[in-house]
């Protein structure tokens, strides 16, 4: 807004300017008086220089004041603006501070009157151009308030003096009440803090009760002093503990052959002077960094070596999982358990990182192991699994075989290559559960031993009677044969009959009796008589020292002969030497006719090697 002052002067223009430079100038809000004047004083200039002459034109100079005069104007005009929009708002606020104390102190709510009676008297301060008239009203509303203030302030100061001497006494009461010292300290700084808090409050106490105050807290106190005395030569000892861990770096470092250091007993000792340091106990404040920083510095310098070592720790590690994790493709499970023993055994750890690192480290590495230990576990389940079915069949076997043993002879007789065949499936059955072997072998020698000892006693039966069968023929052969020595010839086709109607023999057995048979009926002559008689004496006389019967006087120079060709054998190891009682009785059962006058006394000695031999059998 611009207005020519063509006539004015100068330093009228230059006033104006000045004048209202000042006002903006002006700390704290701007005198609206001083500035009411201001603008009638360039009402008077602008009606002025409405009435000068015309024809006069302003200069250059006279222009531009005219331009700052109206900027500064304007902007003063703002300013007001907004200091009496303020001045309204604080004036508003100043009523509801004015409200907020009346309810307080109608409600006795002291320290809410003494808040609000404060931040009205601080707005009140600050409120630049209120009218009287405003100020009035609220300084009658203020004068009616400030009676019960006053009234609740000395209520207030009565309680708080009799609170005092009681926290006093409260005080003066601790020396006698034995508390640890830093209790003692604690409850002495508490009551303190509720001292200073009532001081705050604006309720002042006299310079002698604060002395009183004091003195009890001071006495009260004394007890503490040694023990913190001792706590502070306690931090001293720490301080120099800390310190002597911090050389004891620095020398570490500076002894290390850093070519060749162990690096597990370096990251060992590094942990360990960390973990040191900060278990012993406090220091004193101003000692706390300073001390850390120191320890952080040469821990540093310990980090700078150890880092190289354990970024190669972790990646031979992880060659190392990676290693483990390809022994899935190993077809041998031995091979591949073999393989994992040895790797297992590079896991070596020099320098270790961060825990969380470590922890995952570590168990990828276990799961890379129990990769394999998976695969040996699900082969060992296959092979319990193949062992429980070789038990049942093998348990099959041994019943098979207890079967046969319990067998009647005649059936036992005719498979007697149960026990090889059985035997043969045995070994070729795989094994069976650990827990079981012993049971099972016990229970499978016993089994062939039951089933040996059940053919052997079957065998032996059959032999006996064999032998008996065998015998009876020989007897019928040499009642035929002495008949027919005595001149009486036997009916052919009765003999043969009667032969017939025996039980029939073994193979062998039957053939040499065949054979007797088939001579019994013709005489012989006196040399196969006598042949026979000898045969049958000597085969007698053997079987007599192999049962050890007794010989007839006459053969003792035989059987001394005998005895003596048996023992030669003997130390000579010649089992084929040896003679059998069964190829003996054999001989001598099926050997033809002897002399009628000898027949009966050999005959005698045949039946009783014959009785003694099943009787041994």
């Amino acid at each position: 807004m611009h207005t020519s002052t063509k006539t004015a002067k100068p330093r009228d223009r230059q006033t104006i300017l000045d004048e209202i430079n000042a006002l903006l100038r002006a700390s704290g809000g701007i005198d609206e008086t001083r500035a009411k004047q201001v603008r009638k004083a360039i009402d008077a200039l602008r009606t002025t220089n409405s009435t000068s002459a015309a024809g006069e034109g302003p200069g250059a100079e006279d222009n531009e004041l005219d331009v700052q005069i109206d900027a500064g104007l304007e902007t003063l005009r703002s300013r007001i603006h907004k200091q009496v929009e303020r001045r309204n708002r604080d004036f508003d606020k100043a009523h509801r501070l004015m409200d907020e104390l009346e309810s307080a102190l109608g409600d006795n709510e002291l320290q809410q009157a003494e808040r609000a009676h404060h931040a009205l008297m601080s707005i009140l301060g600050n409120i630049p151009g209120l009218s009287e008239q405003r100020w009035k009203d609220i300084e009658k509303r203020l004068n009616r308030a400030r009676p019960r203030l006053r009234k609740l302030e000395s209520w207030r100061h009565w309680g708080t003096t009799r609170a005092r001497h009681e926290l006093i006494n409260q005080v003066a009461g601790l020396k006698e009440a034995g508390l640890p010292p830093e209790k003692l300290a604690a409850q002495i700084k508490q009551a303190r803090a509720q001292w200073h808090a009532w001081d705050k409050s604006g309720d002042n106490s006299g310079k002698a009760l604060w002395k009183a105050f004091d003195q009890a807290c001071e006495e009260a106190y004394r007890p503490c002093v040694a023990y913190f005395e001792q706590l502070r030569q306690q931090r001293a000892e720490n301080l120099r503990q800390r310190q002597a861990i911090i050389d004891s770096l620095h020398a570490r470092f500076a002894a290390t052959d850093w070519k060749q250091p162990d690096w597990r007993e370096l990251d060992k000792a590094v942990n360990h002077a960390r973990r040191d340091f900060y278990k012993i106990g406090n220091v004193d404040f101003r000692h706390r960094k300073p001390l850390a920083r120191a320890l952080d510095e040469v821990l540093v310098k310990f980090e700078e070596q150890l880092c190289s070592e354990r970024e190669r720790s972790l990646k031979a590690r992880e060659r190392l999982i990676h290693d483990i994790e390809a022994l899935g493709e190993v077809t041998s499970l031995r091979e591949a358990l073999d393989r994992l023993e040895a790797l297992k055994e590079r896991w070596k750890i020099t320098v270790t990182g961060k825990r969380e690192l470590e922890n995952r480290l570590w168990k990828r590495f276990q799961a890379a192991c129990d990769q394999t230990y998976r695969r040996r576990d699900a082969e060992r389940k296959q092979q319990d699994a193949e062992r429980h079915e070789n038990l049942q069949h093998r348990q099959a076997l041994i019943g098979e075989l207890n079967r046969a043993s319990a067998a009647a002879d005649a059936e036992l007789l005719a498979d007697t290559t149960v026990l090889a065949r059985v035997r043969q499936q045995w070994e070729a059955t795989g094994p069976v559960p650990r827990k079981e072997e012993k049971a099972l072998e016990n229970r499978w020698r016993k089994a062939q031993q039951q089933f040996t000892g059940a053919l052997e006693a079957a065998q032996s039966r059959a032999r006996a009677g064999a032998l008996d069968n065998l015998a009876r023929r020989a007897a019928l052969c040499h009642q035929w044969e002495q008949a027919v020595l005595a001149g009486n010839a036997p009916d052919a086709a009765a003999i043969e009959a009667e032969w017939q109607a025996l039980p029939a023999l073994p193979g062998a057995f039957a053939e040499a009796i065949r054979q007797r048979f088939s001579q019994a009926l013709n005489r012989p002559d006196d040399t196969t008589l006598a042949n026979n008689h000898a045969a049958k004496q000597a085969a007698c006389l053997r079987l007599e020292v192999l049962l050890e019967l007794e010989s007839p006087g006459e053969c003792q120079n035989e059987r001394m002969a005998y005895q003596v060709e048996r023992l030669s054998a003997s130390l000579k190891k010649d089992a084929g030497a040896q003679d059998s009682p069964e190829d003996l009785l054999l001989g001598a059962l099926t050997t033809g006719a002897v002399p009628a006058g000898m027949a009966a006394a050999i005959e005698q000695r045949i039946g009783v090697c014959l009785a003694r031999y099943k009787q041994r059998t």
